[in-house]
């Protein structure tokens, strides 16, 4: 029997297309807000591309193995997800962003098997971590916070139980991650601190007042 070399593309396909994009778009508009590398565009393309390997995949298997292709996404999607991350001296960035890229391919997966009811609500759920847990991450810095210092000081003039001693001064929590010390005898030691916000800045003019300090900075939200 004679082939078109057309194939008839039906309306539920169609709607599949539009929903992904949809939900792709939305989420991505969260992550495009907050200057994130993966955008609606990057966001609406996942979700589709996924929800079309899942239709493809349902035919092209059908019936023995109708999730030999959409079964591998996740995999294309962790790879993409990667790109995304980067790592600092005490930071991770791109976690969340990485994180979102995986729930669109999800979503996009759930809308290639018509679970229409199941995105919706999925994508619901995770507009409200991404926006509403952000607001309460904001309070929970207000309350407590979070630094990276590298204190440089001679040797002579200071030393690393001196310098943790600061920290229990202005009661903060502290762990050194860090000791070394140069040709010139400056000792450089970096510390993860945390404590509350007033506490923070009352280390930070101490430090910068006091003149047998070499040197010092500090790292906001390290990991």
């Amino acid at each position: 029997m004679e082939q078109s070399i057309f194939q008839v593309i039906e309306e539920h396909q169609l709607l599949k297309v539009l929903v992904a994009l949809i939900i792709g778009g939305v989420l991505g508009l969260e992550r495009e807000y907050r200057h994130k590398a993966a955008g609606m565009r990057t966001l609406a393309l996942i979700s589709l591309g996924s929800t079309l390997f899942t239709m493809l995949s349902v035919e092209l298997g059908y019936p023995s193995s109708p999730d030999r292709v959409a079964s591998n996404i996740l995999t294309g999607v962790g790879f993409i997800g990667a790109g995304v991350i980067f790592k600092g001296d005490y930071t991770i960035d791109g976690i969340t962003t990485a994180a979102t890229i995986w729930i669109a391919a999800a979503l996009g997966i759930a809308v290639g098997v018509s679970h229409y009811l199941l995105a919706a609500a999925t994508l619901i759920v995770v507009l409200l971590l991404l926006v509403g847990f952000k607001v309460v991450e904001s309070k929970i810095g207000e309350i407590r916070e979070k630094r990276s210092y590298t204190i440089g000081y001679h040797m002579d003039q200071y030393s690393p139980e001196e310098i943790a001693d600061v920290f229990r001064r202005f009661n903060l929590k502290y762990k050194r991650l860090l000791h070394t010390r140069n040709e010139a005898f400056i000792v450089e030691d970096k510390y993860e601190v945390a404590g509350r916000p007033q506490e923070i800045a009352a280390v930070n003019a101490f430090l910068l007042a006091d003149k047998n300090i070499h040197h010092f900075s500090v790292q906001v939200n390290p990991l």
